[in-house]
């Protein structure tokens, strides 16, 4: 579609104002601190809107109004009550150790609690999953300006990717932050105006937006189902799941996403960073809530006037073409500098924060280890362009999947999610139990990395078999159908095979019986995931093929994991004195109980 040279221009002199503000930040970027930290005196307030403002990406902006109009607000009314509020608690279970510690990342707290190597993988699968965050991102940027410009995703993906990149560059922390704080006025201005616009559009108004939503079943039909409260993969969502889910995604990212916990490190202690928490978790609700409003109301429109509406399924492009086709010039423009306010935000707050962990977790830790101030803010940029360079990799990929499997945003996601199952147990089991130790931190890793291979092959075969039965009927159901036992059988013999030898303690040190054991582990877990598909195929598969909801997923090995932590060995007073909640007026020790923490009060 064409839209007028206004809307660009308006569009180019976004890029101007937050390239204007990342080389104006970039004055006096010396130190490691300062680039990377904002000197630890960011106010409060800023970084509560600039974390509000990584939440509401444009993963948001794209799949909420998109999974309204295809599916209904189901997906997202116990995430954005329940999970949002529950960001609080989250914080105060998590955060608070890494104050202490003075830490720039929150993985340096997993060495004084386990060892080394359990920092090092936690580390790699949680900037795996950062970065893999910021392909989705780029992805749906694609999605945005492919419906609203015509623009193909690898252009879209490109530049928004390269201004990200330069802008973070040039001004590390600051220039995110305070980008962020413009971004945040620029985007809820946007969509003040815009809902306004709908609004009036629509017959009925405000109310009718709703009504008419609810009635043809864009509200919460699924809480009238009988089959949201059972537990099969064969239904796109599932209330119990979503409940788990809304439980585990806050203490997730409390625990690791150094997106956000990096701004609250910023801030000059605990306290502060809490007031940005609660400034965060409380405008994010605000806005969330706009956005689900806006969802029902493009919905609305598009009941009310058919003509141009998205095709069933292409609900991901209703809002942009309603902005794109519908708004007088300059507003397609401006909205869309709200949504690259929202793109940019979460684009540089990543790659700031993915290029700490590059630089604390792996550059100084295994490559120079004698880095001066001015060689970690080099090195710091240098990872942020090579951070950059994968996440657009990673968004290419995406866009092939999506396309391969005719996933929406909500879905397309699901097969790239491998790394990150023991990032949460690590983090939880150590705030909360003094018998957590690395032996069951590694063993579950490799376990769920298995098991999580099993789920995708799983989604992976039943959904394209499906789609391929779709077509033409009369084909066999395949993957899409019962499975036969042999699936299970061959990889739990090849995993019980390698695990044997390392059950003898004459054997267990040597490295190749090390090396089985692990890969012993991983077969064994991708068995039980293949068990399980083996076992709802063969029961709920009767009369048609199905293919398992991207929303599936049973913790069983976490269930599993937190049962054996209760019979763990009590670990030494050093590995968890004042680094539990049980113990946390206590001061911190090291192995030769030399106290290396005493300021307590600040706790």
């Amino acid at each position: 579609m064409q839209q007028s040279w206004i809307d660009y221009l308006v569009i180019l002199a976004y890029f101007v104002a937050v390239l204007a503000i990342g080389f104006y930040c970039a004055r006096g970027e010396k130190s490691s601190v300062n680039y990377l930290l904002g000197g630890r005196k960011m106010p409060a307030v800023a970084v509560g809107l600039a974390c509000m403002m990584a939440i509401l990406s444009s993963i948001s902006l794209v799949q909420v109004p998109g999974e309204i109009y295809n599916h209904g607000l189901t997906l997202f009314i116990v995430s954005g009550t329940l999970g949002m509020l529950l960001n609080i608690p989250a914080y105060l279970l998590f955060v608070r150790f890494y104050f202490r510690l003075g830490s720039f990342t929150p993985y340096e707290y997993l060495e004084y609690r386990y060892d080394s190597s359990v920092r090092a993988i936690v580390a790699i699968s949680s900037f795996y999953a950062r970065t893999m965050y910021l392909a989705m991102v780029l992805y749906t940027t694609a999605k945005i300006f492919e419906a609203s410009y015509n623009w193909s995703p690898w252009f879209s993906i490109l530049l928004v990717g390269v201004v990200g990149m330069i802008y973070t560059i040039k001004g590390g922390a600051k220039a995110v932050v305070w980008t962020d704080v413009l971004q945040f006025f620029v985007l809820v201005g946007s969509f003040v105006l815009l809902i306004i616009i709908v609004c009036n559009k629509i017959d009925g108004g405000i109310v009718e937006a709703v009504r008419c939503a609810i009635a043809n079943g864009h509200g919460v039909p699924q809480f009238a189902e009988p089959d949201f409260y059972t537990l099969s993969p064969y239904v796109r969502l599932l209330f119990f799941l979503m409940i788990w889910n809304a439980i585990i995604a806050p203490l997730t990212n409390a625990c690791s996403d150094q997106i956000t916990i990096q701004r609250y490190l910023s801030t000059k202690n605990w306290k502060e960073g809490f007031k940005a928490k609660l400034i965060a978790t409380f405008t994010g609700m605000i806005f969330t809530s706009m956005l689900w409003f806006t969802g029902m109301a493009i919905y609305t429109y598009y009941q009310q006037n058919p003509a141009g509406a998205p095709g069933a399924g292409e609900g991901d492009k209703a809002f942009f073409l309603f902005m794109a086709n519908h708004l007088p010039t300059p507003m397609p423009g401006l909205f869309m500098a709200g949504m690259l306010a929202a793109i940019m935000s979460t684009l540089s707050a990543g790659m700031n924060s993915m290029a700490t962990v590059w630089l604390k977790e792996f550059h100084v830790k295994f490559i120079n280890k004698n880095l001066d101030d001015a060689g970690e803010v080099r090195v710091s940029k240098l990872g942020t362009l090579w951070i950059g360079i994968f996440a657009i990799g990673l968004a290419l990929a995406l866009e092939v999947s999506g396309k391969w499997l005719s996933q929406s945003v909500s879905e397309v996601g699901t097969l790239f999610g491998l790394l990150g199952a023991a990032i949460l147990p690590a983090f939880l089991f150590a705030v909360l139990s003094s018998r957590a130790n690395s032996l069951l931190i590694w063993g579950y890793t490799i376990f769920a990395f298995g098991e999580g291979i099993g789920y995708n092959v799983w989604y992976a075969l039943s959904r394209s078999a499906l789609q391929e039965w779709e077509r033409d009927p009369s084909l066999p159901w395949g993957y899409a159908g019962k499975i036969g036992f042999d699936m299970v059988l061959i990889p739990l013999v090849i995993g019980v095979i390698l695990l044997l030898p390392y059950l003898f303690k004459k054997v267990r040190k040597m490295l190749a019986v090390k090396l089985a054991a692990i890969g012993g582990l991983g077969f064994i877990g991708y068995a039980e995931a293949i068990a399980v598909w083996y076992a709802y195929s063969n029961i709920l598969i009767t009369d048609t093929p199905q293919a398992r909801s991207f929303y599936f997923f049973l913790p069983i090995s976490l269930i599993g994991a937190f049962i054996i932590l209760q019979f763990c060995p009590k670990q030494p007073k050093e590995k968890y004195q004042g680094l539990t909640v049980w113990t946390l007026d206590e001061p911190i020790i090291s192995g030769n109980n030399k106290v290396i923490d005493t300021e307590v009060k600040n706790v």
